[in-house]
Parts: structure tokens; C-alpha cells; sequence
């Protein structure tokens, strides 16, 4: 049995379109690691628990009673103008128990890319240059952050088979996902963390060493001309995933996005059956 990696980009909702592609290339092999930054470690815990469509279940019903993406009458209240946290967390709650932990130990290790700003550095211009420079990158249409982190942001990497509790392994996940205003700052161990793609929003380097050395898929959730490697296969959507990332309104448009994902998965199988041939293991 063939055996390779998988990488989770960070995207939002669009990460949807990852998910049904990894549903539909899962049994060309054993998988033995999984990567993600964002909502893409979302996806990668799903994908590692094998509960691809009980996720998708699970958020489309919250999305279907879920009418604005915003509320900004919620701040005179004192309460988040924005249900997205909320309803992340939520998810997670729902499909995450003690016995989704203790299958962790026999599920592919987990790795979660997280950012956090570095201890002696401000926080507002250090993450607000971090951000300037992630989007520039973006509009280059360049795939990874640089090798070492922006100035100031230190890259960690959590791994979910390491956390001793349900409330822990969502809290890793939230952490590589902030994203303010949405989501709001998350603090631990007196860091301050943001959204990990600021570090890489394709994360290959949070893999171990001998996972990253195999046969990987990069799973990504944009249209875009995709690099290529001798283990390293990256797949991407054909057009726009027809959802926005913080839209938290609409179960069509996620079951859309899985949908598609899991179409254009089959229609590149046979060519990731030949690129999982041709990578000699680590």
C-alpha cells in the first residue's frame, strides 16, 4: 500500500473544496500524516478521524440558521458583532468527544501551523507587517511565507495527538485560526496568536521530517499555476470555490464547495495514483 501525506491550506470556508478532494483520493493509499494552518487543521483533524461528512453536516446546519455574517446591534449588548467564532467552535465541539481523542492515537498524526508574535516585539505594527506581507505575497501568486518568519512572528507547530483533552485540541485549532475582527486574538503561555498563515498558508514545513521527505498533496483552495516537484503534488480548485471564507450563512454553498472538491479529486485520480507510483518512499 502506497503511503503519502496531506497538506491543508488555510482558506476559510473555501477549505470545504479541500476536503471533498481529500475524500476522494483517500484510498489510493495509507495516509500517515496530515498538515493545516487555519481552517485547513480544521479539515486536517476531519480528515484524520476519517469524519469528512459529518463535518460538513455538522456546519451546514449551523450555517442554515445563521442569516447575516455580521450583526454589528450585538455591540451595544457587549457581544461579538461577529458568529463566526462562535460557530467554529461549536462545530468542533459537536464532532469532537473523548472517543475522537483516544482514536487520535491510531489516526495519521495531526500537525497544526500556528503563529505567534515574539516576546519584546509590539504587537500591532509586528502583526499588521506580517499581514501587509502575507498579502503581498497573495497578489505574486507566491504559495509559501519565506523560510524564516517575518520579523518578529515565530512559527510553532502543534501536534493534535499531543493534547489532553477535547477543549485543548479545539483551542489549537482556534489558535492557528485567528483572525481579527472575525475571530478574535487568542493568548496562551503569555504568546499572543494569529492566524498561522502568516507563517505559510500551505504549510509542507509543519510536516515531521520523514513525512515532508514522502510522497505529499498540497491541497489548496484558489485557482492558481501550481508549482512542481518530485514528491511534492499540488492540487487546486479548476475555477473559484463558490463560497466566500467567512461566509457562515449559506449549507448549499458549503455542500457546493465539498462537492466540488470531491468531482475534481476523481477527475485527477488516476495522475496522483501515477505521481504516488513514481515517489519512492522516505
Amino acid at each position: 500500500m502506497r503511503e503519502f501525506s496531506v497538506v491543508f491550506a488555510g482558506g476559510g470556508c473555501r477549505t470545504f473544496w479541500a476536503l471533498g478532494a481529500y475524500a476522494a483520493l483517500r484510498e489510493l493509499g495509507t495516509t500517515v500524516e496530515l498538515a493545516g494552518v487555519s481552517a485547513g487543521a480544521a479539515m486536517a483533524l476531519a480528515a484524520a478521524l476519517d469524519l469528512e461528512e459529518a463535518l460538513v453536516t455538522a456546519f451546514s446546519a449551523r450555517t442554515a440558521v445563521n442569516p447575516r455574517n455580521v450583526y454589528p446591534e450585538r455591540l451595544i449588548l457587549g457581544r461579538p458583532a461577529f458568529p463566526q467564532e462562535a460557530m467554529y467552535r461549536a462545530t468542533m465541539k459537536e464532532l469532537l468527544d473523548g472517543a475522537s481523542l483516544r482514536r487520535l492515537v491510531d489516526a495519521p498524526r495531526v500537525r497544526i501551523l500556528q503563529a505567534c508574535v515574539a516576546p519584546g516585539w509590539r504587537v500591532v505594527p509586528t502583526v499588521a507587517s506580517a499581514w501587509w506581507a502575507y498579502a503581498d505575497r497573495r497578489r505574486r501568486g507566491q504559495l509559501h511565507g519565506p523560510d524564516v518568519p517575518h520579523p518578529g512572528i515565530l512559527a510553532e507547530v502543534d501536534t493534535a495527538h499531543e493534547a489532553t483533552d477535547v477543549a485543548e485540541l479545539s483551542e489549537r485549532v482556534m489558535r492557528s485560526s485567528a483572525s481579527p475582527p472575525v475571530t478574535p486574538v487568542l493568548r496562551a503561555a503569555d504568546r499572543i496568536y494569529f492566524d498561522g498563515c502568516l507563517v505559510d498558508p500551505a504549510p509542507v514545513r509543519a510536516l515531521g521530517p520523514t513525512a515532508r521527505a514522502g510522497a505529499v498533496l498540497v491541497l489548496l483552495n484558489r485557482p492558481q499555476a501550481l508549482p512542481s516537484t518530485r514528491n511534492v503534488r499540488y492540487l487546486a480548485p479548476s475555477q473559484e470555490v463558490p463560497i466566500h471564507k467567512w461566509d457562515y450563512t449559506s449549507p448549499a454553498r458549503v455542500r457546493k464547495a465539498f462537492d466540488m472538491g470531491r468531482r475534481e479529486g476523481e477527475a485527477v485520480r488516476a495522475s496522483v495514483e501515477r505521481f504516488l507510483a513514481d515517489v519512492r518512499p522516505a
